[in-house]
This record gives C-alpha cells, structure tokens and sequence, in this order.
C-alpha cells in the first residue's frame, strides 16, 4: 500500500489516513505500548493464527477507508473457536465491502479500564496532546485534558491528575494501578511524534486499556497525515531571526523614548470632547519636537503644521497616522520616502471591519510595511501610553509611571485598565501598547521586548487572537520565571469543534486548548480588567508565598463561613489553629465576645494595636502564609467619631508588616451604609493603604481570588523550577 510508505516518510500529498496495523507500527516506534496483532489475507490465514494466539481473540476489519470500524460493525470481540473466527470474517467482509483490504487479528486483551490518547494540529498552536476518559465514554463524558507539544514529564503527570477520572489509574477494585510510567511514555512519544513529524494531521489511541496488572495496551489507533500541513506548519510558526528581533527591540526602544513625533492628520483641538492625538500629547507635556502634518491648516495649537512628512526633510523617531483609512497607503509610503521606519496607525476601516474593502486596504499596507520595512503598530489601536516619556493618544491618562506594563489588543482597555488600576490600587505603568490589527508587530514581539526591559517588573496582557501560539507559549513561559504574566484572553466561548475523524480534535474547543496554554506556561489567568488589576496588585505588594494558608483577622462572626466557602472554591487553606496556638492568643484574648479559630473574630484587636500585632506575629511563625484583615469601618469610626478608624489605618500601613515576617497581607474594608462619613473615611482608607502597598479589596472573593493567584504562581515555579528569588527579594512599589 502506498499508506504504508509514509511510515517510513511523508505523505506524497493531500489527506492519507493509515491502517490501524501501520499506525501500530508508526506509534510503536515513539514508544507506544501496542497490542501483538496479525495482518490476515484470507478467513483460512485468521482461523489458523488464532489458534496460534489463543482464544478469546479480536478480528477487525483493516483498510485505509475504514476509520470508525465499531460503527460499521467491523470488529468482532471475544471470539472464542475457529468457527467464530469464520463466522466473523464473513460478517466483516459483507459490511465493508469494496472497502475492505484485508484483516487485524489481535489476542482478547482484558481490561475495565479504558483511556484515550491523541495528537491533532491546532491552527494557533501546532501539535496539540491529548488524554483521558477513553473507550465509549471519551464523547460521551468529556472528560480529557491537552498540552501542547513538546512538553516534560511534569505536564505528563500533570495531565493524569487533572482528568476527573483520575482515581481508575489507582488499585481499583481490586487491580493493581495503572503503570503511570508507560502512560507517560505514550504521551512524551505523541509530543515527540507531533513535533518531528509536521506532516502528522491526527492520531487517535483509543481505547488505551489498562489490564489488571495495571500494562498498558494500546489496542485500537488511526493515524491521518496531510502532506499540506507541513508547509502550511512551518509559514505559520516561522520565526524572527537574531538579527530581526535586533532591530524590533531597537525600533520599540526608539518607539517609547521618542524625541521627535509627527501625527499625520493632526487636528484643531476641540472645545469639548477627544483632543486627537496631536492635542493628547501636547496637553501630557510631550518635551520633544512635534510635527502636525496637516496641508489644510498653517498652524495648530501654536505650532506650525507641515503639508507633509516628507516636506520636514528629515525622519522622525515616531510617526502616528490619523486618517481616514483609504489615506493611510499613502500616508505610509509617505513614511518609507522620509527614511520614518517607526509608525503606530490609529486609523480604523481594515480587516477588524470583516468586509472586503477593509480586507484589500489592510492587505495594501502590509505591502507597502513590508517593502518598506516599516515597524507598525496597528492598525486600529490606540499605540503607545509612556508617562516618562510624556508620550499618550488619549485624555487625561495616570501622570505617574511604575513598573506594570501592558499589551492590549483593545485600545478601550488601554484607557480603561490604566485609569481603573491606578485609581483603585495605585498601579502606575511602565508602558502600555495597544497594537489592534498587529500589521507587521504582534504580542510576541511586545513580550521580547518587555522581558528585557529594566523598568517593567509585571507584564499584563489582553490577548484576543495571537500569530504564533507555539511563539506566545516559549516566550511567556520564560519572562514568567523572572517577571510575572497576567492574561485576560478574550474569545473563547466559540465551540472550535472541527471536522475531523478522530475523537481528539473534535474535542479540543478554543477554550481547553488555551486552558492547556496556561497551565503549561504558568501565566496568572484571570477573567476581566478588574481581576488583572487585582491580581497586579498582590504581585506588585507582596513577597515570595511559600504555601496556601490563610488567616482572616477581623470582626463580626458572619465572615467565617464567606471566607472557608471562598478558600475552598479556590485552592486556599483556611487553616484550622492548633492547640498550641489558640493558647498562646488566649494569654492575651479573653474568651468574652472574642472568637478564637481561623478566621479570628476578636473586636479587642482592634482597640489595643499591640495586641493585634502580637496577633500577627504569632500567626506568622509557623501556622500561616498569608493574612485577610477583615475591617468593620462603621463599627470601628462608631468607636469614638472616627478617630480609633484613623489608628487602626495608620499602624497597618506602618506598622503591620513588621509582624507578618514579610507574609502578604491585604485588607477587605465592610462599609455598607452610604452616610458620606463612612464613605469618605473608606477613600482615606483606601489611599493610604495602597500608597503604603497594601491592597485593599472590596469584597472577600476578591482578596482571595488574587491571594489564590499567588499561589499559584509560586506553586507553579517552584514545581517547574522557576527562578523567582528576583521578584520575591522586594515589593515592588510604584515609582514616580
């Protein structure tokens, strides 16, 4: 057959599905465990191998058009005599027809325990593993779990713990558990096989049977090659050279340290309403030279305008293109003729708008970058926020910098995030880039970018579509050992359901492959810009979390069973005090009115501070990781007007962390009522605490929520190995 030749090589061209016998003997050779087996002509070749396997024996039908044999009722299980061998033989040659090319003769392999393995090509992220739950419930149940090729054994084990079926690998009922060795084994061969052989479509093992031994047997596989996607594979993960990534950082570096900027487009500034971009960075104090480039005005805020680039005779660091889009071709071919290599586009109407004029304009000046080695951002965004260097394309951004940086898809976000951040956490940015359309740069290049930048010490990131998934997948899992990567990934709810023949790709929807993504990468996962914000703030106030203990320090016993419900959901311990412990607080906390568990519902804490500092340090020495101060701000302002509020604020910003051994702490203020003296001591509250850097949640699920992703993070590095004693060794608060 000509399938069996691409064993050996690639497939010559279009789709080939292999045999079930030559996928066999393909997977075999990355380390499969496969079921001893018998290719058989004839029904008299079957009824005498049989006999040399032993009955109980399976008889399938074998050809390259049969993919799903159990449909069509082409495997015959549990023969026991030649006769039903026979018998099994006519029965199979009659279903399958002209289909049939010959026959598999395999001995009955016992097993209850059935899983499925696989391996298909993702669009985004190349070869893609599969497993789990397998044999007449891997459809039925769902219950599977990806990574993306090549991975470790650690993500190997990890997958095996992650499906919901994870105790059938145990002893179950009395068999012995499953050689987790061998299952490793099949999924590191399926990652090696995705990765050497690009022209490997979809591989499907299934049922991977676990017999009572606990041997693995691979006793059913399809493998499919496609000659298309090898090429199709390396155009769409081809990346940078060296010399290339050189000139994009250099570029970037230009970019956000610009000295001179012209805005193509520049307008009059308004009364009311947006500036432009032109009045955006003049009002930010821009200290460089600005250039409006507009032929239909002489002057614009004061400053001389230019009929266009070329006419200043010379380039500049950074252009920005703000016209409508059928003028943006030759507004870039403007830039290529006055030497300008570094363009953000803030024009919209191109391929964001899905109709065909936006297609053919977008495909137009990605020529004309393309000749004219053009580095843009856009089009379609809101391009570069960088407070130090005074350079901004909308109102009223944050004055201050820090070292938060952010890669937005969304130029709304770009606003939205910095304001909300800042606002409600004192999170001030290094720089924020909104790259829309991704023209000629995309995320990836951001990333390697920011990774070797001195002032961003936390990377965020909105993502909504990515070039080069298998790029995104190296380059965060290793900026993320050093600085830590917070996505809100948009555009998941779509099915991603394929066309396929296999079970695998079927079931690998947009959602479980980037849920795959972050799992291997470590990357902090979180679901909206309040989430991103909260989560930065822990990252940037707190040191290294060595486990997942916490105690809640507060008043009012309602908020026991809010914070144990709010820790399991999320993978914290609300840990139970021992003894030793509970006695060594009641030396000082008399029982009245004062409970002693986890959380600590004591009032007289927080009229005598030394004690709940002696509180703190007693907790930190061995029992806890993290602390959730719980404040009641009406009963604490209700103590005496106020003034007892103000001492509590006042000592855990100063004071608090002198007693935590540098643990985290953040603080959840309960303020109900809406009489302006609350609500004004909770601002106070609010700024003080964050300019001290100490967060301040609105509610519990959120302070655990971001605690949890701490956690995570560091539970992440330390499994896998990550260096992060650089992150851990200070709070990184923001500068001005």
């Amino acid at each position: 057959m000509e399938a069996v030749k691409a064993i050996g090589k690639d497939a010559d061209e279009g789709t080939v599905a292999l045999t079930e016998a030559e996928s066999k003997i393909l997977l075999k050779k990355y380390g499969v465990p496969v079921v001893e087996e018998a290719v058989i002509s004839t029904v008299e070749q079957a009824v005498s191998k049989s006999a040399v396997f032993g009955f109980p024996v399976v008889l399938k039908g074998l050809g390259t058009k049969l993919t799903h044999k159990t449909e069509r009722g082409l495997v015959k299980l549990n023969l026991a005599s030649a006769i039903e061998v026979k018998n099994a033989c006519l029965e199979i040659q009659n279903s399958a027809g002209a289909d049939l090319e010959g026959f598999l003769l395999q001995p009955q392999i016992q097993g209850k325990r059935e899983f499925v393995a696989g391996l298909f090509q993702d669009e985004q992220f190349g070869p893609v593993v599969m497993f789990g739950l397998g044999g007449v419930f891997t459809e039925a149940l769902q219950d599977v779990v990806f990574r993306i090729a090549p991975f470790d054994e650690i993500q190997a084990e990890d997958m095996m713990e992650e499906i919901m079926s994870s105790k059938l690998l145990e002893g179950f009922r009395g068999e012995s558990p499953a050689d987790k060795k061998q299952l490793i084994n099949v999924l590191l061969g399926l990652s090696k096989l995705g990765t050497e052989r690009l022209d490997i479509k979809e591989v499907d093992i299934n049922p991977l049977l676990v017999s009572p031994d606990g041997k693995v047997t691979a006793v059913d596989a399809l493998v499919v090659l496609n000659m298309d996607n090898r090429s199709a594979a390396k155009r769409r993960f081809a990346e940078r050279t060296p010399q290339e990534i050189e000139v994009l950082n250099a570029a970037l570096e230009q970019m956000v340290n610009a000295k001179s900027i012209a805005v193509i487009g520049a307008m009059r500034p308004r009364n009311r309403g947006f500036r432009g971009m032109f009045g955006c960075l003049k009002d930010f104090g821009f200290p460089g030279k600005l250039y409006p480039i507009n032929p239909k005005a002489d002057e614009i805020d004061g400053i001389k305008t230019h009929p266009s680039l070329t006419s200043l005779k010379k380039p500049v660091d950074l252009v920005i293109i703000a016209v409508p889009a059928p003028f943006v071709p030759d507004a870039l071919r403007d830039c290529v003729a006055s030497g300008s290599k570094n363009v953000h586009i803030f024009s919209s109407g191109f391929k964001e708008t899905g109709e065909e004029e936006g297609l053919r304009l977008q495909a137009e000046i990605e020529k004309i970058a393309a000749e004219g080695k053009l580095n843009v951002i856009g089009p379609n965004c809101m391009g570069l926020y960088v407070p130090k260097s005074r350079i901004v394309t909308w109102v009223a951004p944050p004055d201050k910098s820090g070292p938060v940086a952010f890669i937005t898809q969304s130029g709304g976000h770009s606003q939205d995030f910095s304001n909300y951040a800042s606002s409600h956490f004192g999170i001030y940015f290094s720089k924020v880039i909104s790259y829309g359309n991704a023209l000629t740069m995309d995320s990836t290049d951001f990333l390697e970018f920011f990774s070797h930048d001195e002032e961003t010490k936390i990377i965020t990131m909105y993502l909504e579509g990515v070039k080069n998934g298998r790029k995104l997948l190296e380059l965060i899992t290793r900026i993320n050992k050093e600085k830590p990567v917070i996505i809100l990934k948009a555009g998941l709810t779509e099915s991603g359901a394929r066309a396929v023949s296999s079970h695998t790709g079927s079931m690998a929807g947009t959602e479980k492959i980037w849920s795959a993504f972050f799992k291997q990468s470590g990357a902090i996962r979180v679901n909206s810009l309040e989430q991103m914000a909260e989560v930065s703030a822990a990252f940037l106030n707190a040191g290294k979390v060595e486990g997942r203990r916490v105690a809640v320090v507060g008043t009012g016993g309602g908020i026991g069973v809010a914070a144990a419900d709010s820790c399991a959901q999320l993978g914290l311990d609300l840990v139970s005090l021992p003894a030793e412990v509970t006695q060594k607080l009641r030396q000082f906390i008399p029982p009245a009115g004062n409970m002693i568990r986890n959380p600590i519902d004591a009032h007289l804490l927080f009229i005598e501070l030394e004690l709940f500092g002696k509180t703190l340090e007693i907790l930190s020495e061995s029992y806890v990781d993290m602390f959730i101060i719980s404040l009641q701000l009406e009963w604490l302002y209700n103590f005496d007007n106020g003034a007892q509020l103000e001492n509590v604020i006042n000592y855990i910003a100063q004071k608090a962390h002198n007693h935590t051994g540098g643990k985290p702490l953040v603080v959840v203020p309960r303020q109900y009522s809406p009489l302006p003296k609350y609500v004004k001591k909770r601002f106070m509250m609010q700024r003080i605490l964050c300019e001290a850097g100490v967060p301040v949640y609105s509610v519990l699920p959120q302070a655990v929520f971001a605690l949890a992703k701490l956690a995570e993070y560091y539970d992440f590095q330390s499994k896998h190995g990550g260096h992060t004693e650089q992150h851990a060794a200070k709070k990184m608060m923001p500068s001005n």
